[in-house]
């Protein structure tokens, strides 16, 4: 019975979808050699799974002309996320996969061929956030990111217009020291009238009582 044969994906998206089915595969193989892989696997899969969901639906966009502009980075700190929107904890260093699946190494150079085809060099081009997705895949695999893969730089601030400079202020000349005030005489009351100050000195008492004359002691003639 003759069988149809199989056609070649031609298309980025299907191309890219049969290199994460070739890794998902061969992370799978690895639970029959080591069992207590189990859940690395089960997070290895959903990540890769996820990659391929994001370049097929970039991939439509792109052809569909519905794709927005992509924002500027800046370099303004990250908010952090909320801890139920953490990313799964994988390995984040160079080769990680190859490290832990050596079956991943074929895949790699499916990957490589891929960004070097083309009609990916033009999508990179026209959807600069497809390196989002294929940076962490080359990490894994051990892959080169070609330049139209690397992120832009990220855009400076402005540069903020320096506060004028003060002048100095001139030294004041010093002044006279205020004439030393005599303090008020005893008795003296200040009273208002008719909305002036005025002072009010103590009015004069009674008169003395006249002091009785002494007699004058007698002169001595002699």
């Amino acid at each position: 019975m003759p069988y149809p044969a199989l056609l070649a994906p031609t298309g980025l998206a299907d191309r890219f979808a049969l290199i994460i089915d070739g890794l998902c595969r061969a992370t799978a193989a690895r639970i029959a050699v080591n069992r207590a892989m189990g859940p690395l696997i089960i997070l290895i899969w959903r990540r890769l799974r996820r990659m391929a969901s994001r370049f097929a639906a970039l991939n439509a966009r792109v052809r569909a002309g519905t794709l927005r502009a992509p924002r500027h980075r800046t370099t303004a700190p990250r908010k952090p996320r909320p801890p139920d929107r953490l990313p799964d904890r994988l390995p984040q260093h160079f080769a990680w996969l190859i490290r832990l699946v050596p079956e991943a190494a074929a895949c790699g150079g499916q990957l490589q061929a891929l960004l070097s085809d083309p009609e990916m060099q033009t999508l990179l081009a026209a959807a600069p956030q497809a390196g989002r997705i294929l940076r962490p895949l080359c990490r894994m695999l051990a892959v080169q990111p070609p330049p139209a893969l690397l992120p832009p730089p990220p855009a400076r601030p402005a540069p903020q217009a320096a506060p004028p400079t003060p002048k100095s202020a001139k030294p004041k000349a010093p002044g006279r020291a205020p004439p030393d005030v005599p303090p008020d005489p005893p008795g003296m009351v200040w009273r208002r009238w008719r909305g002036i100050l005025m002072p009010e000195f103590p009015r004069p008492g009674p008169p003395a009582p006249p002091v009785e004359s002494l007699p004058l002691p007698a002169l001595d003639d002699g």
